[in-house]
């Protein structure tokens, strides 16, 4: 525990105050081997008499098991008792470990380790108890790799929710020298090569100093593999056996297929390769079972997981494993029956990205199936990426499938397929080939008897005219999708339809469209059926966003966000999400806007429909402020938005160009992109949308056209009347809105505006009134923020503040690394300081908070 007493008391800190105060979240990360796991270990030991102390593990499975590590700490509490794992839904389970874990009962602190491997059923689980964690007496440590987690990375998302006064993050850094010197003492290895070799990764450290004395392994690879070879050939036998096998290996296992194990594995934990697990082994750490995997000739390896397969599969072990080892075996019918029974398991508790990766499996070995089997995975396959919100290769399934069940003639099939790939093409912006695919279902499906089928593609069809703005025709393709699924009593067209009908109506403003909305929600609640509620949250909120229904968005914002995160609805979560940024930007918090816009942008597989109003949000931050990087996003979000030839996606695209140009003088470009905008909407459309593009078009040209019934406050500000403007804004609390209407007005009017604008840090607009105030002839023109006081934001010391601005401009850690002059471990320090005083997760975060620090304008 070198260097480590500093988060064991940190550790126990926690533990004392959930003991007296309120349960909390701790995430510990580093890197592979830096002992996150040693640490939590003698962190337990330490722990209070009386303290619960429960553990789950993720395993480096080809595809995680589905609620793995969840499954582990509710049998911990025994939580199921004698009922099956299957038999309980995700919800009964986690609400279940919620009581255990809350008052009156003991202290707990559960340990789920590396979520980095987590399934998203876990990492709903870690989402689940985070945002109740107060109310529990339970200190929940989640450990995860920092060195691993890609920018898309479901966990990235949990770790930015999971904030503020309940969270906490600890790092376990690498070893020092002093650390490594002090190590090397018992041994003849010079510490200060060790350090080199190692760079203080613990595990390195100590499987080098464990090697001879007269060598120095320049890999951990190299290192472990020096044990193994030290070993006895039944200790060796034994340790390549238990590699096949991620995570734990049980007794009953190990013993079925090697007989007698007990002198071997003394050995192999004598020499420090394997630890005993109550009624299992594993290896010390994760990096050593892959280094002695990888010795294994193939040959042998693939009848050991073949030996292995039957053994689990016999014993009714997880869906997940026996998929592992089926695939490592090469047992292609043994794949094919567990991947689909995997995926199908994994669907029905929200895992949809482990249900996709089986699906992926089972493709990859589907040759030997039949043309009806083959297509049925496909289809499986592109509808479960749909789920993920993997756009391009839900099509790329969906039209395999498509094509195979043409040959076969099997038009339901074929119809269904159009309008999954229908879906995808919406989403991705390419609005003409989605109605070219719902107009193929709808042909098909005319040559039928009447069905529930030909119902949902006439829904569809109301849904795509419903989001062009022709509401006519999605009423009216609406009520035929209800008339026919009624004598059905079939409730997920009725969800679906009732949703288009009522966002339809609500979009003209028509508030019958409401209750509507509101009663296709209901049905889609009460029939689970997770896809058509997540669809009606998205309208819901997207509706009260762009009408700036204050009332509306209160009631659904944290409802839609908790119901599509808890049940893992991904393309209306992301939908939502951008929404949500739309609210922060309206009501004057930017560096929150900016900020969810950013990491939406940088963390997330996004579709185009969701896209869009993320690079808006963010643009609007940028150009308000006065900030670099406007022009790129909005020539993306304008390049996306045209092709769907929807209002919502390219009207505040367009608004949003001519504002910029506006604030830069370009008067004939501003009137240019408000005309391009309105001719986009042409008569239909949110009256909203339309009028602020008809507002910065009047702005730029008082002879533009404008269109007619123009939204009261935009209307207001045309007819030149600031104080009614600006009091309407107000009213639906738009700060930045409110200022633009008094920069109309007289002195004491474009005073109030500038009192607005400095703590929005809103620079172009603010400079525009100073200059109005000046050619009124004043001059005690308040100035804003001297540069002084913004010299230590954050805390920042002055070299952290430089790489801040460096970060601005985008420079890579090399490239910061060559210009300061530092190594780039230096640099990696500096970014990991920043990131931890301006409690952000991520580079983009960082550059997002310089903006409201105003550092980013100092960068450019």
């Amino acid at each position: 525990m070198l260097e480590r007493q500093t988060q064991l008391e940190e550790l126990a800190q926690h533990l004392r105050e959930v003991a007296t105060r309120a349960g909390k979240v701790a995430f510990v990360r580093g890197e592979a081997g830096a002992g996150k796991s040693a640490l939590i270990e003698q962190f337990a030991l330490q722990a209070p008499r009386g303290t619960r102390v429960l553990w789950g593990h993720s395993d480096a499975l080809q595809t995680s098991r589905v609620l793995g590590p969840v499954n582990e700490v509710a049998a911990g509490l025994s939580v199921l008792g004698t009922v099956r794992e299957s038999d309980v839904s995700r919800e009964q389970l986690f609400s279940r470990l919620l009581e255990r874990l809350s008052p009156p009962n003991p202290v707990s602190v559960v340990v789920l380790e590396d979520l980095h491997w987590a399934d998203e059923a876990t990492l709903d689980f870690v989402r689940f108890l985070g945002r109740r964690i107060q109310r529990t007496r339970c200190l929940l440590i989640a450990t995860h790799r920092d060195d691993e987690l890609e920018p898309t990375h479901p966990l990235r998302r949990v770790l930015g929710e999971l904030t503020g006064q309940h969270t906490a993050r600890l790092r376990v850094p690498a070893l020092s020298l002093d650390a490594v010197t002090q190590l090397a003492r018992e041994t003849r290895h010079d510490a200060r090569q060790v350090y080199q070799v190692t760079a203080g990764n613990a595990f390195f450290v100590r499987e080098l100093l464990s090697a001879p004395k007269d060598t120095v392994p320049d890999t951990v690879r190299d290192a472990v593999l020096a044990r193994l070879m030290q070993c006895s050939p039944a200790a060796r036998e034994l340790a390549e056996f238990v590699s096949l096998l991620p995570g734990r290996t049980p007794f009953w296992l190990t013993r079925g297929l090697l007989g007698d194990i007990g002198a071997a594995a003394d050995e192999a934990a004598a020499r420090g390769l394997l630890r005993y697990h109550d009624d299992s082994l594993a290896f010390r750490h994760e990096l050593g079972r892959l280094a002695v995997e990888g010795t294994l000739p193939r040959g042998r390896a693939q009848t050991l997981h073949g030996r292995i397969l039957r053994a689990l599969a016999e014993h009714g072990a997880d869906l997940s494993q026996l998929v592992h080892h089926a695939s490592h075996a090469q047992e292609i019918q043994a794949v094919l029956k567990y991947a689909p029974q995997a995926a199908e398991r994994a669907t029905l508790v929200g895992a949809h990205r482990e249900a996709v990766a089986h699906l992926a499996t089972a493709l990859r070995h589907a040759g030997s199936l039949g043309a009806p089997e083959r297509a049925r995975l496909l289809e499986l396959h592109a509808a479960g990426c749909n789920m993920t919100n993997e756009v391009s290769v839900s099509l790329a399934s969906a039209n395999k499938a498509l094509a195979l069940w043409r040959e076969l003639g099997d038009v339901a099939a074929q119809a269904r397929v159009d309008l999954l790939i229908a879906k995808q093409h919406w989403k991705a912006g390419q609005k003409a080939f989605a109605d070219e695919h719902v107009a193929a279902a709808i042909s098909l499906l005319e040559t039928l008897p009447r069905t529930p089928e030909l119902a949902m593609a006439y829904s569809t069809r109301s849904r795509f005219a419903m989001t062009s703005n022709n509401t006519e025709e999605a009423l009216e393709y609406g009520q035929r999708a209800l008339d026919i699924a009624a004598p059905f009593g079939d409730n997920s067209v009725r969800a679906h339809a009732l949703i288009n009908v009522g966002a339809a109506l609500l979009s003209t403003g028509n508030e019958t469209g409401l209750a509507k909305l509101e009663q296709g929600l209901a049905v889609a609640l009460e029939h689970n059926l997770a896809e058509h509620a997540g669809r009606a949250y998205a309208n819901l909120v997207e509706i009260a966003a762009s009408q700036h229904l204050l009332d509306l968005a209160a009631r659904y914002l944290p409802e839609s966000l908790e119901y599509c995160e808890t049940h893992e609805v991904q393309d209306c979560l992301s939908y939502i999400r951008a929404y949500a940024a739309y609210f922060e930007l309206n009501s004057g918090r930017w560096d929150e806007a900016a900020r969810a816009a950013g990491e939406l942008i940088e963390h997330h597989a996004l579709a185009t429909a969701q896209r869009i109003p993320a690079l808006t949000v963010l643009a609007r931050v940028r150009a308000r402020r006065g900030d670099p990087g406007v022009d790129p996003l909005l020539d993306e979000a304008m390049r996306l938005a045209l092709p769907t030839n929807e209002i919502f996606r390219i009207g505040p695209a367009a608004a949003t160009r001519a504002e910029v140009a506006w604030y830069r003088g370009d008067r004939k470009r501003a009137a240019q992109e408000a005309a391009a905008g309105l001719k986009a909407a042409g008569t239909r459309g949110d009256a909203w949308i339309r009028s602020e593009l008809a507002y910065w078009g009047w702005r730029a040209d008082s002879d533009f056209e404008l269109p007619t019934n123009l939204a009261k406050p935009y209307a207001l500000m045309i007819a030149g009347d600031w104080r009614g403007a600006g009091a309407a804004w107000k009213e639906i609390n738009m700060p930045y809105e409110h200022a633009l209407a008094l920069a109309d007005g007289p002195e004491e009017a474009l005073r109030e505006s500038i009192a607005i604008l400095e703590p929005l840090g809103a620079g172009p607009l603010a400079a525009i009134v100073r200059r109005r105030l000046r050619e009124l002839g004043v001059h005690a023109i308040p100035r804003g923020p001297r540069a002084s006081t913004r010299g230590n934001p954050a805390g920042l010391t002055s070299r952290e503040v430089e790489v801040l601005r460096l970060l601005v401009l985008g420079h890579t850690n090399t490239e910061l690394a060559q210009r300061l002059h530092v190594a780039p471990k230096t640099v990696d320090h500096h970014v990991s300081s920043i990131l931890a005083k301006l409690d952000v997760h991520s580079r983009t975060e960082a550059v997002a908070a310089a903006f409201g620090l105003g550092i980013a304008k100092a960068a450019e």
